[in-house]
Parts: structure tokens; C-alpha cells; sequence
């Protein structure tokens, strides 16, 4: 297994990564001596997958905000007729 730091690993990694794990116990290729240790890779990487999807809602979240603020109005005199 590689052990990736967490800072290193993307989410597009990490759902890979995750995939393959998944593929080798579903198909039964896992060897059964591994078998703890890919399931508690996946959990790892289940939980980075969800921190960085909330991550990713909040800073989403916080853009839409901005974008619907009103922008201030136009100081009088600023106008042209």
C-alpha cells in the first residue's frame, strides 16, 4: 500500500485509489492477509474524500454568498444624466 501523506493526496487520488480497493474485495483478488489493512485504507480514505467535499461546499457556498450581495449603490452625483 502506498502511504501517501495527507497533504499530497488529491481528491481525484484518493476516489481512485479508493475504486481500486473497492474493484480487488468486490472481485475477491484481495489477498485475505491484506484484507484489514485495504479496509482500513478505504476508511481513510472515505473520510478524506468527505472533509475535502465539505471543505469544497463551504468555500462554495461562501462564493455564492458574495455573488448575491447587492452591490453598493451609486453615490448621488455619480449618475450621468
Amino acid at each position: 500500500m502506498s502511504a501517501r501523506k495527507k497533504t499530497d493526496l488529491t481528491y481525484t487520488q484518493a476516489s481512485a485509489e479508493l475504486e481500486e480497493i473497492l474493484d480487488a474485495i468486490e472481485s475477491g483478488t484481495a489477498d485475505v492477509d491484506v484484507l484489514s489493512e485495504k479496509v482500513e485504507r478505504a476508511a481513510e480514505l472515505i473520510r478524506f474524500c468527505r472533509e475535502t467535499l465539505a471543505g469544497t461546499e463551504l468555500r462554495v457556498r461562501k462564493v455564492v454568498e458574495d455573488l448575491a450581495q447587492p452591490e453598493s449603490a451609486p453615490e448621488s452625483g455619480d449618475e450621468e444624466d
